[in-house]
Parts: structure tokens; sequence; C-alpha cells
């Protein structure tokens, strides 16, 4: 079925899309959080 295959499709480009931002949001944390402790440690 065409119509089927679309929407497995679109899901997977969406589950990408949500993996990709769910990577940039831990960078970001990540970075948000080195940054703290450097600026804690005086260095």
């Amino acid at each position: 079925m065409p119509a089927d295959d679309d929407l497995r499709e679109r899901q997977r480009r969406l589950r990408g899309k949500n993996i990709a931002l769910l990577c940039a949001l831990l960078a970001f944390v990540a970075l948000i959080y080195v940054i703290s402790i450097v600026r804690m440690g005086g260095g």
C-alpha cells in the first residue's frame, strides 16, 4: 500500500530528527556542565 509506505517513511524521518535533537540537547547540557565545573574550579 502506498499510503502505508508513506506513513512508515514519515515515522522513520521523524524518529531520526528526534534522535538528532536529543544528541544536540545532550551536547549542550554537557557543554554547560563542563563550563560550570571549570568556572567553579577556578581554572
